[in-house]
């Protein structure tokens, strides 16, 4: 499932090609990825407005198109393309849209798991915690919320309505970056504890990102190119390989019935 970096590196991109242009065609095939609208209500709001602004927040994609806000969840295989010609399914293309200049951006997903979305006010997404990549994602609130916590680190981490924007494959690699066992409950980290994980989301979150996102089958950017940074993943799907730091064997376990990634040796349950 494309996760922050992945949403952002696309967010980026639409902006640099699209931002400011006028949608002059869209078409859009009725499937179960629309929620509050139907396809054609979709086009028809849509069709002539201009792409005013391009934001994200956690996983979430969301536009304003001159009063309209069409919001993205891309679910597991969500992606958007420039040409028809960099889609492997075109079967699964599902929105064709035309900008002036005669630029085209197309939006597939082969699953059918995203979600999107037609508002007429700037969406709040109060369901969600805070973003990593926004100015309340303080040291200071994130000790607020793992010390009020029993859970287990890990589970915080991928709880979207405590951090918005980590998946099962960041939660690994920043907890190994951290030093951390997943099954840890939040409650008993020290402060240098979760200030270790605090600088892990930053560097894991910007590493992604300079590497345009992590492609492990489904995600391509919006050039419909894969990312680089599952090149540079430390644990995640390493079951079985040396630790990169100490060379104990990495092992694999299920958390809340997701496959989780660690060293036994760097990542010790008990503090």
């Amino acid at each position: 499932m494309p996760e922050l970096p992945e949403v952002e590196t696309i967010a980026r991109q639409i902006r640099q090609y699209f931002l400011g242009k006028r949608l002059s065609s869209i078409e859009a095939r009725q499937v179960r990825i629309f929620q509050n609208i139907n396809a054609e209500e979709f086009c028809a709001n849509l069709m002539g407005r201009k792409l005013i602004s391009i934001d994200r927040y956690g996983k979430f994609l969301y536009w304003n198109m001159e009063g309209f806000y069409p919001v993205f969840h891309l679910g597991m295989s969500g992606i958007f393309l420039k040409e028809r010609s960099q889609s492997n399914y075109p079967q699964h293309i599902h929105i064709s849209m035309t900008f002036n200049q005669n630029l085209n951006l197309y939006f597939q997903d082969v699953r059918k798991f995203s979600k999107i979305f037609l508002y007429h006010r700037i969406p709040n997404f109060s369901q969600l915690g805070i973003d990593p990549t926004r100015k309340n994602f303080t040291l200071n609130n994130l000790k607020k919320l793992l010390n009020l916590r029993s859970v287990n680190i890990k589970n915080i981490l991928m709880d979207q309505g405590i951090i918005a924007g980590i998946g099962n494959i960041y939660a690994n690699e920043i907890l190994y970056d951290a030093r951390i066992h997943p099954l840890r409950p939040a409650n008993s980290l020290n402060n240098n504890e979760i200030q270790q994980i605090y600088h892990s989301i930053k560097k894991i979150m910007n590493l992604a990102l300079e590497r345009f996102g992590t492609t492990y089958s489904a995600y391509r950017t919006v050039q419909g190119n894969t990312g680089d940074n599952q090149s540079f993943l430390k644990v995640y799907q390493k079951e079985g390989t040396d630790c990169p730091v100490c060379g104990t064997v990495i092992e694999k376990m299920l958390v809340n019935s997701r496959s989780t990634f660690y060293c036994k040796k760097c990542q010790t349950r008990v503090k």
